[in-house]
């Protein structure tokens, strides 16, 4: 059984919050607040703010993604928790992962709304998350919950309060955590593969990704409460296998949540400063790179971590003989929740660091995770796993509508608008080639950089700078790790010794309005073997972008973007390079 399909939820809190109008900008984070953060932040993101999408790929994506939540009925959606509580419940049932109630995805969804409202200054789409938390909220004094929708709910109650503006959101958590302090076991199941079935039934599973968004609440709020709370969900086992504390054994753990809970590390950084997290972050993507992953940037077969042994490049074979038998049957990636935890450990990894080699990943899920992943549609009709498998492989939608990857689908296409630049006192980041605008202050004026590009179905990126008055500032673009003979112009004047893979290239003058830096790319199709016990299985990459062949293309190597092979076609990823 899937890891989600027993959960249901069990407690609750005297909760009655009023529907209040919301408020009219998004609010910034107070500088007080800020100052709580102990560690060193190198990099700063927009955090929803200043960046817009233009014409292309992810704009589409975001549009349509924006459709299909905007337009699931607010009734449907609270019905489960109005029967449970007793009260009127009109609207139809959900089904699937949300029959009994939607709270397997409900502060998902509030999350995803609030980020996204925030970012596009979408009044609906804000609307439609105040009216749902309201309604929610009402529901709550008869019902109960556990460690999983906790989390979910905390993330949404969060981010209601900082993008959404809502003042209601942060009493509501108050409660909320009121009694989740009270009552949320803190046996702390271990996390190997049998004992989390037993989580399932007792509502512990994935208590270890706890701590980042109550740590997210401490930093937002300063209410100290919320940093004890997250304090008592830390999760040293299975974190020190990566600062050098244990040994490194996450054989058979759950992929998504052991890349999930590599996020609370990183905020048990920003809110102590112990270097230990830090260690734990950076030693994780580098065992995660070696061991875990495909060429696409997904991991995870079955939805387990595999040994270091080359268990990966077995998963996807179907041999009668094969140590790991998830070749079987297509689940090699768990697509819109994995897409989520590599974005946001990244993120935390850039900031932290300020290394740029660390957006290789996120570019890498950016184009063949989430962005290869089929729509949402229908009554809940969700992309769940990726299939890598030999010979064939197929994108469908889950069996049963409305899992948690339609949670995690919509924080996503969120975050397009977080993950693209960063900014410093010096300049600007630009960390994803992305049609988009952004907008910062620079020496106490705005400056709009606008990218116009292809990318990466072509390799040339052009970003234009304007602003009042000419100023001097830093430019800094993430070179990919696999681009070899990057160059750069300015106003047609080519840049000396620009190419560095792998790092930050920095343009630093004085910018005058309307200048141009032009990017080249080389986009060449490079083999990827899946590990080092199969240096021959490969699959083809051009640029961040992985090839498949479709059974019914007469080319001998892949011709297509995965993100373009619609639903049921079959294709091949993976070959043999020996056959």
């Amino acid at each position: 059984m899937d890891r989600r399909q027993f959960i249901r939820l069990s407690a609750g809190a005297a909760l009655t919050p009023a529907l209040a109008r919301m408020a009219g900008a998004v609010p910034k984070m107070p500088r007080a607040i800020r100052g709580k953060m102990r560690a060193s932040v190198k990099l700063q993101p927009f955090d929803y703010q200043g960046v817009r999408l233009l014409d292309g790929p992810l704009q589409d994506r975001m549009r349509a993604t924006r459709e299909f939540y905007l337009a699931i009925p607010d009734d449907d959606i609270l019905r489960g928790f109005r029967r449970k509580a007793g009260l009127p419940a009109p609207g139809r049932d959900m089904g699937g992962w949300c029959n009994d109630t939607s709270a397997v995805t409900f502060g998902q969804w509030l999350s995803g709304m609030a980020r996204l409202s925030g970012a596009t200054d979408d009044a609906a789409l804000r609307d439609k998350a105040a009216l749902l938390m309201t309604g929610w909220g009402e529901t709550l004094p008869r019902q109960t919950f556990g460690h999983y929708d906790y989390d979910k709910f905390v993330c949404g109650l969060v981010d209601m309060a900082q993008y959404a503006g809502h003042p209601d959101a942060l009493p509501l958590l108050a409660r909320l955590t009121n009694w989740a302090e009270q009552h949320l076991s803190r046996d702390r199941l271990n996390a190997t593969d049998a004992d989390s079935q037993g989580g399932f039934f007792n509502g512990q599973m994935e208590w270890y990704t706890l701590p980042e968004n109550l740590y997210r609440a401490y930093l937002l709020t300063g209410d100290a409460r919320y940093k004890e709370f997250g304090d008592v969900w830390r999760y040293p086992h299975y974190w020190g296998m990566f600062n050098g504390q244990v040994n490194a054994t996450p054989d058979g753990f759950h992929a998504y949540s052991h890349v999930n809970t590599l996020s609370s590390a990183a905020l048990c950084y920003a809110v102590t400063g112990d270097p230990q997290y830090l260690k734990t972050i950076t030693g994780a993507y580098d065992y995660f790179q070696r061991t875990q992953c495909y060429a696409t940037g997904g991991y995870g077969p079955g939805e387990k971590l595999m040994p270091p042994d080359g268990a990966l490049g077995e998963s996807i074979v179907v041999e009668p003989n094969a140590k790991y038998l998830s070749g079987t049957v297509g689940r090699s990636f768990e697509t819109p929740c994995g897409t989520w935890a590599v974005f946001k450990l990244t993120r935390y990894l850039q900031q932290f660091t300020g290394e740029a080699h660390y957006g290789d990943w996120m570019e890498r899920v950016l184009y063949n995770g989430i962005g290869a992943a089929l729509p949402m549609r229908g009554r809940g009709e969700t992309f769940y796993y990726a299939d890598y498998r030999m010979p064939d492989g197929r994108k469908y939608y889950f069996g049963a509508p409305w899992p948690c990857c339609s949670g995690t689908y919509i924080q996503d296409v969120a975050d397009f608008h977080n993950i693209l630049y960063y900014h410093d006192d010096v300049g600007l980041f630009v960390n994803l080639y992305v049609p988009s605008e952004v907008t910062w202050t620079q020496h106490g004026q705005p400056v709009t950089l606008t990218q116009e590009t292809r990318y990466p179905e072509e390799g040339m990126v052009t970003c234009a700078v304007q602003m009042a008055q000419p100023a001097d500032f830093a430019l800094r673009f993430r070179v990919p790790g696999w681009a070899q003979g990057t160059s750069a112009q300015v106003n047609g004047v080519p840049v000396p010794n620009f190419d560095a893979p792998g790092a930050w290239a920095v343009l630093h003058r004085r910018w005058r309005p309307g200048d141009r830096v032009t990017l080249h790319i080389p986009l060449s199709t490079r083999p990827v073997p899946i590990d080092a016990q199969h240096p021959q299985r490969v699959a083809f990459a051009r640029g961040p972008v992985v090839l498949v062949r479709p059974h019914d293309s007469p080319a001998p190597l892949p011709t297509v973007p995965f993100s373009q092979v619609t639903q049921d076609v079959p294709y091949s990823m993976y070959f043999d390079a020996k056959a």
